[in-house]
């Protein structure tokens, strides 16, 4: 066969080898009867095989009308499932999400995410990268993971590979966060004088964290006496949750896994200012699964789903 055939012209042909009426096929198709049969007569022309019979009173399929029929209901099922395929795909109900993300965000802000968006998609593949921030870069760039979720300072320099989606931008104090045993803990807020006398535990500049508490230190020209360097979020916390220190975080911060043993308190007239954001390479087109976590993830982080 050395013409195509088009999906139009399977359809017609299936509607009227079903309904046996180019009355009853040609209603059912929203076209003319006159449409129909030059539709018909132009496959059969192109398939060199007569598919019906025709007389004035009616029209019945021939054999090899009937052996085409197969091909034709099957091709035409399975254009359908393709096409349904495709727009749970588009729609975000079917299909991959990969994700990298940071240790703390992976281990804190995403897990509530990722389950619920989970149990609303079944049929989506999730596969997450836990790593450290500089090495969800990497994930990226090499295409193993199709977005990133992190958390960038308003002032970030964009990289030059990658575009980004702000989800949610917030303004927040930095946290003093301390076992929930220390005297600090009886007090509402903090000040940063409070803090003075105490063992401090900072993140190094390795952590993107850091470049939202470095410049609030700064700015309020405060320097502490003992400092204890970590470079991780959860090393931190958890050194706070053994007693050891106060730790300076930003006001996201929060663990999951420590709710009962630490104490958070805002540090009195200071402000950072971030953003959520999805990172993911430039000039690439978000599949469906990616553009409906993204909803997902900024709703988990308004005012009103933060307070449950």
């Amino acid at each position: 066969m050395n013409e195509d055939i088009g999906s139009r012209e399977l359809l017609a042909f299936s509607t009227l080898a079903r309904m046996n009426s180019y009355t009853l096929a040609s209603s059912a198709l929203g076209m003319t009867q006159s449409s129909l049969s030059k539709k018909i007569k132009e496959l059969e022309a192109k398939l060199q095989v007569r598919l019906f019979d025709r007389t004035t009173r009616m029209v019945q399929i021939t054999p090899e009308g009937q052996e085409f029929l197969r091909h034709a209901t099957r091709f035409l099922e399975q254009m359908e499932r393709s096409l349904e395929d495709l727009r749970a795909r588009a729609a975000g109900a079917r299909g991959r999400l990969s994700i990298a993300a940071g240790p703390h965000m992976a281990g804190n802000m995403l897990p509530p995410v990722i389950a619920e968006f989970a149990m609303r998609h079944p049929e989506v593949d999730i596969v997450l990268y836990d790593s450290q921030s500089r090495e969800t870069l990497s994930h990226i760039l090499s295409e193993q993971a199709e977005i990133g979720i992190t958390v960038r300072p308003i002032e970030m320099i964009d990289h030059p590979q990658l575009d980004y989606q702000r989800l949610v931008e917030r303004n927040v104090p930095l946290m003093a966060v301390m076992h929930r045993l220390h005297p600090l803990a009886m007090q509402a807020d903090v000040t940063l004088e409070n803090l003075h006398v105490e063992r401090v535990l900072l993140l190094r500049q390795t952590s993107a964290a850091a470049q939202l508490v470095e410049p609030a230190l700064v700015e309020s020209g405060t320097s502490f006496d003992q400092v204890f360097e970590v470079s991780l979020i959860d090393t931190a916390l958890g050194m706070a949750a053994s007693a050891y220190g106060i730790a300076i975080l930003p006001g996201y911060v929060s663990s999951r896994h420590r709710e009962d043993i630490l104490a958070y308190r805002p540090i009195r007239g200071t402000s950072v200012r971030f953003h959520i954001a999805l990172q993911f390479l430039r000039g690439r087109s978000l599949s469906g699964p990616a553009r409906s976590f993204a909803r997902y993830l900024q709703a988990s982080q308004s005012p009103s789903r933060r307070s449950e």
